[in-house]
């Protein structure tokens, strides 16, 4: 995909999320939201349970915010710059939009009769739990090599799907929140990796790689340095 149909794709994306969650806030959906819960209400048991505040804890808030501060500082470490980007943006942009979309629609949690876990906030669209955890699949299939990206695609996509469904399942979230939070992390990964192939980025990211402007301009000035000494 080239940089402008990643960019359009996530802004798409972001105002498929915001016409969502719009239609969450109606009557008619979140009657049916409603039923749909109580109807998964029937499905719980203690080993479904705790799988399922096993996967909420594996994707709340503290680990995304963690992951965004600490992935990135370990890559830029080895040297993976690029990647430390990526990873960073990728991560706090998802939350960014999730936060931001979420204080924007206020959609209300459901209703509390549903609960198996208190919920960390009064709003519900999108899942932030979801977000986060889609975010961390998409940055896992960013870094791995080539030889592991399929494995790292399932990976991924089991554990957002475990988030997901979990936070249905704990009554906490209608599925229009979950499918919200997807949305919410793969607007934000497509802006990022579009704005990071556009020329300007790609200048600016292949200097950081090769270790900034001070090492360039060293490798530079080491190169003019043998030059003049190959002409003498």
């Amino acid at each position: 995909m080239t940089s402008r149909s990643r960019i359009v794709g996530g802004q798409i994306l972001l105002a498929a999320l915001v016409v969502l969650g719009l239609a969450a806030r109606s009557a008619t959906l979140t009657s049916a939201d409603i039923s749909l819960n109580e109807h998964v209400a029937a499905w719980r048991d203690p080993a479904l349970t705790t799988l399922a505040k096993a996967a909420t804890f594996a994707a709340q808030a503290a680990v995304g915010v963690a992951a965004a501060l600490l992935l990135p500082a370990v890559l830029w470490l080895l040297r993976r710059r690029q990647d430390a980007v990526r990873v960073l943006f990728t991560l706090g942009g998802a939350m960014a939009i999730g936060y931001a979309v979420k204080i924007a629609v206020s959609e209300k949690r459901p209703p509390q009769r549903l609960w198996v876990i208190a919920p960390d906030s009064v709003q519900s669209f999108p899942s932030g739990h979801t977000t986060i955890a889609v975010a961390l699949a998409v940055s896992l299939v960013l870094l791995v090599g080539s030889s592991l990206r399929l494995p790292a695609i399932l990976v991924g996509m089991a554990f957002a799907a475990t988030v997901a469904g979990a936070r249905v399942y704990l009554g906490v979230h209608y599925l229009p929140d979950v499918i919200g939070g997807l949305l919410a992390a793969t607007s934000a990964a497509l802006l990022v990796s579009g704005v990071m192939q556009l020329p300007v980025a790609r200048r600016h990211l292949d200097t950081l790689e090769r270790g900034g402007p001070a090492h360039a301009a060293h490798a530079n000035g080491s190169h003019i340095s043998v030059r003049s000494a190959v002409q003498r």
